[in-house]
């Protein structure tokens, strides 16, 4: 249920075309599907060069991440006895961000080790071995099946929001039929995941 409410929230909180009160169509068609979900953005914790990770969410630029940028990258180096030297935190794109992508590995005595995940401050603890330097993409992945579920339904999604005596009314599929409708087919398709 949790990942259900997180993908809403990524869906419809941008979507301003419900606060419209005037005469307006609303066009579920593939542009602008992708404009919705493009304008998700995940916020990291973002820091250069620090010699500490308390220091680094202390300190840490608060910001979202730009559109495209939808994973937080974590860097750290250890040395040999396992203090940390380095920590990097940043935003990045999926081409930076894959499971191949990340891990420890060892370099001249030093210990480095990559973490990736999707969520808002998922990345405020540093990875220090192969076993929390991981890949984590739920989010990401929540949003393609809603996407491809869009697509799928890109026609009967279509809704026009007319303004009649002081109350919307809605032709074709009402809102409240599009939300559960989508709740339905989310619920299916993450019961198997």
């Amino acid at each position: 249920m949790l990942r259900l409410s997180m993908l809403l929230s990524c869906i419809f909180m941008t979507n301003t075309a419900l606060n419209d009160r005037s005469y307006r169509t609303i066009s579920f068609g593939k542009r602008e599907i992708a404009d919705d979900f493009d304008k998700y953005a995940v916020t990291c914790y973002i820091c250069v060069n620090v010699s500490d990770n308390v220091i680094c969410n202390r300190f840490a630029i608060d910001r979202p991440c730009k559109p495209g940028e939808t994973f937080c990258h974590s860097l750290h180096i250890m040395d040999s006895k396992g203090t940390t030297v380095l920590v990097n935190k940043k935003c990045t794109t999926d081409r930076e961000c894959s499971r191949t992508k990340v891990g420890c590995v060892e370099v001249d005595n030093q210990t480095m080790c990559v973490s990736c995940c999707d969520q808002n401050y998922c990345n405020v603890n540093i990875p220090t071995n192969n076993s929390n330097a991981i890949f984590d993409d739920k989010i990401t992945k929540m949003r393609m099946h809603a996407k491809n579920l869009f697509r799928e339904r890109e026609k009967a999604l279509t809704t026009t929001i007319r303004e009649a005596s002081g109350a919307k009314r809605t032709d074709i599929l009402g809102i409240n039929q599009c939300t559960l409708s989508l709740l339905a087919s989310l619920s299916y398709l993450f019961r198997f995941s």
